[in-house]
């Protein structure tokens, strides 16, 4: 893949859901984990994209993403949660111009006892002196999410327009639908899964991705190993596979 669909790879990808809403009525959480086992603490979130389901108030995580990004996510009420990305650790191994800075904001609602919707706005700033990036780029962004299922088990289905501008070009939108998947097949471990297109040329050619991996979870701490497949539609390049790892730390 060529390093500018990498960059805007990136920055599409720091741009997960978190949730939020001021006055609310009560809240009916989603249905419990299986007997016996503690709460997934990774029911938000896929491997890269989100889900449909909410935070606790007061409930977190924080730590490495993709290898990538370093996040942080916290409920700010039982249907919300703010959020905050950075590659800047990662770009400063690589490049001596590094800043990046992604944040956002989530509201979500339970429809059906299985069903959620989330809907929401986020944007943020990736700058790198990396050959072929474009340097700075700068994102909006607003999305909705439909999650059927539990916290052990889920589908959802994001729907989430782009506008991106960077540095002596006009702006553009490109269009990311994602669907991505969740089960918890104990009470450690689980297989996650993501499916997503760029199907409109914008700053960028089209492009297109799937993620497949392994979370493993405790209370306070998850690990995801996965691999991510990604390639240009357009110029039909040869799919690029690239390993990754998520590790958080999760409050309650």
């Amino acid at each position: 893949m060529a390093p500018r669909f990498i960059c805007l790879l990136m920055l599409s990808l720091a741009l997960p859901g978190a949730s939020a809403s001021a006055e609310e009525p009560a809240y009916e959480p989603p249905p419990e984990s299986a007997p016996g086992w503690f709460e997934n603490p990774t029911r938000t979130r896929g491997l890269l994209g989100s889900t449909a389901l909410p935070l606790h108030a007061g409930e977190g995580f924080i730590g490495q993403q993709a290898f990538f990004f370093t996040v942080a996510e916290v409920g700010v009420s039982e249907r919300v949660s703010v959020h905050l990305a950075t590659a800047a650790p990662f770009q400063l191994v690589y490049t001596d111009t590094s800043f990046s800075l992604m944040g956002g904001i989530k509201v979500s609602t339970p429809l059906t006892e299985k069903l959620h919707l989330a809907f929401g706005a986020q944007g943020g700033s990736y700058d790198s002196d990396f050959p072929g990036s474009g340097g700075l780029h700068n994102a909006v962004a607003a999305y909705g999410t439909l999650t059927y299922g539990t916290a052990d088990a889920n589908l959802s289905v994001t729907v989430q327009p782009i506008y991106v501008w960077e540095r002596g070009r006009n702006g553009s939108v490109m269009v990311l639908p994602m669907v991505g998947g969740f089960l918890r097949v104990s009470e450690h471990w689980g297989f996650a899964g993501e499916i997503a297109i760029s199907p409109v040329e914008a700053i960028a050619d089209a492009f297109a991705f799937a993620t497949a991996g392994a979370r493993f979870m405790g209370p306070r701490w998850s690990v995801d190993l996965g691999v991510l497949a990604g390639t240009q539609l357009q110029q039909q390049d040869a799919p690029s596979f690239v390993p990754g790892a998520t590790f958080l730390y999760h409050w309650r």
